[in-house]
């Protein structure tokens, strides 16, 4: 048994949500799912037909949600040094947009504006550093410490 198995493996469900810490954890998309974060994972759920689909595009615990006005593009943030800000599809589960290299130490809270051309992430820095994005490009639009 020195051979490592076939194939790999492969997440069918998750049980259980992180909570405790967690900002805007739970939220309705405009197919009528359920989007939450477990660790590392974006799971939506889908409760008409009992299955889970799964978004895996970040590298440390996921503790902040947001969506989108149009109720399908999700927003989440994450813990950790270089903390990722990943904005993707509800229902294709496709990466839309990675932001990286302003928050050093995690990203605690975001929110998209009225109109979900930008996005605002507060981190989890001593200074609770804010930024505001625009998210199709990257491009940061305003930066500013926090109280």
């Amino acid at each position: 048994a020195d051979e490592p198995p076939l194939g790999g493996l492969q997440m069918e469900f998750i049980y259980g949500a992180r909570m405790h810490d967690t900002r805007n954890c739970a939220q309705y998309t405009g197919h009528g799912h359920i989007v939450f974060l477990a660790g590392a994972t974006g799971v939506v759920y889908n409760p008409i037909q009992h299955t889970q689909k799964f978004f895996n595009g970040h590298t440390d615990d996921v503790i902040c949600l947001a969506l989108h006005p149009d109720f399908i593009t999700a927003a989440t943030g994450q813990v950790g040094r270089k903390a990722l800000l990943c904005v993707w599809n509800t229902y294709t589960m496709q990466t839309l947009s990675v932001i990286r290299g302003f928050h050093d130490f995690g990203i605690c809270s975001v929110s998209f504006n009225s109109d979900g051309s930008l996005l605002a992430s507060v981190g989890m820095d001593v200074d609770h550093s804010i930024a505001v994005w625009d998210w199709k490009t990257g491009q940061k639009r305003a930066s500013a410490t926090g109280h």
